[in-house]
């Protein structure tokens, strides 16, 4: 038996230390399952085979308590508790220089991952370092695969590189979708439209309340639209709206742009053509204010700032130098982040026939 337990220990990446037991103290609040066993070695073991335990404590000698955190990593949550004794999993520097005479034992039994997901065992560095890793399958997150992801949010604690990923809508079918991670923040935003000016009349009568999907299984910038009830999963999942400029080409650039709450503007059920809402950020063509009344319009035309109807209606922000276009039936004036009735090519959005205008939603 002892010989058998040295090999175990030898060819495992944990050991115990027996004499560096933590008498009459516990890490409470930690357990997720509890085992009658007459031997540490057997507590011990039990917790080898489990990879979500990180310690274990035995408690008035026969009960062993499974833990999912150490002292290392709740150093708040070790107490004192007469009759128990603490022990930590020792990363086993001796197994981990000998591993390549030997071969390693599995040392999970059960995987601990969820959804369908698969995992891998890390290699200890510290008593902080995880045991496992689960690689979850497309549409889910956490350390577990636990979350279904519904919208780019459900990412904000992976790797956070923007891109393609993949989400899931109310009906439970799984679709891709482009997500944006702010630097220094935890912001993180879904692509819902972009399109480039030369189709912007296919989305000038198109507001947000009204469903027009456009290449939705696939986003793209040139001609994308989610469906309403695509954007409403997404909405419910955020607080935030923003419009860019050329992010396909430009990444985030704060000229020219737009951010306004979920709060003040529901884009999905937005009509105004005499209010001023209130936004945390506005800029065109560098002129630009936080926190302040902007003219935002959404009727039978899409979501769009007009710079005339923002010193009518007494907003605060009033554009100054605006464009304005005369034709056969009237005169108009400049128009940003959509609708482009009339256009003004200083106006990032608008600057060519190649240039995108994105809407986002967003949260932290």
């Amino acid at each position: 038996m002892i010989t058998s337990v040295f090999q175990v220990l030898v060819k495992s990446q944990y050991r115990i230390e027996m004499d560096k037991a933590l008498n009459g103290k516990i890490l409470s609040g930690h357990a997720f399952r509890n085992l009658t066993m007459k031997t540490i070695v057997g507590c011990f073991f039990s917790c080898l085979e489990d990879c979500l335990c990180m310690s274990f404590q035995i408690c008035q000698n026969t009960e062993c308590q499974l833990l999912s955190s150490n002292r290392f990593q709740s150093p708040s949550a070790l107490h004192a508790m007469t009759g128990c004794s603490y022990y930590d999993m020792v990363p086993n520097s001796f197994g981990l220089t000998n591993s390549a005479s030997c071969t390693r034992i599995p040392e999970c039994r059960k995987n601990p991952c969820q959804n369908g997901a698969n995992y891998v065992s890390l290699t200890p560095t510290d008593y902080t370092t995880p045991r496992y890793k689960c690689l979850c399958s497309p549409g889910y997150a956490g350390n577990l695969c636990q979350y279904m992801v519904r919208s780019c949010r459900g990412y904000m604690n992976g790797n956070r590189v923007r891109g393609k990923y993949k989400v899931f809508d109310d009906d439970m079918n799984l679709f891709e979708v482009f997500c944006d991670f702010e630097l220094n923040t935890t912001m993180t935003w879904t692509l819902v439209q972009s399109y480039e000016q030369r189709v912007k009349d296919t989305f000038k009568f198109k507001a947000y309340i009204v469903d027009f999907p456009i290449h939705q299984d696939s986003p793209r910038w040139d001609s994308y639209r989610l469906s309403k009830s695509r954007m409403q999963s997404i909405q419910d999942n955020s607080s935030k709206l923003r419009v860019t400029c050329k992010y396909d080409t430009d990444g985030l650039v704060y000229r020219d742009y737009l951010q306004v709450t979920k709060k003040e503007i529901d884009i999905l059920t937005f009509k105004n053509r005499t209010q001023c809402p209130l936004v945390e950020l506005i800029d065109v063509r560098g002129q630009s204010c936080s926190n302040c009344t902007a003219f935002l319009t959404q009727w039978d035309y899409i979501l769009h700032s007009d710079s005339f109807y923002a010193a009518n209606r007494n907003c605060q922000f009033r554009l100054t130098g605006g464009k304005r276009c005369t034709t056969l039936s009237g005169t108009y004036t400049e128009d940003n982040f959509g609708y482009y009735g009339c256009i003004n090519t200083a106006h990032r959005c608008s600057s060519s026939e190649t240039a995108t205008t994105q809407t986002w939603l967003g949260s932290n």
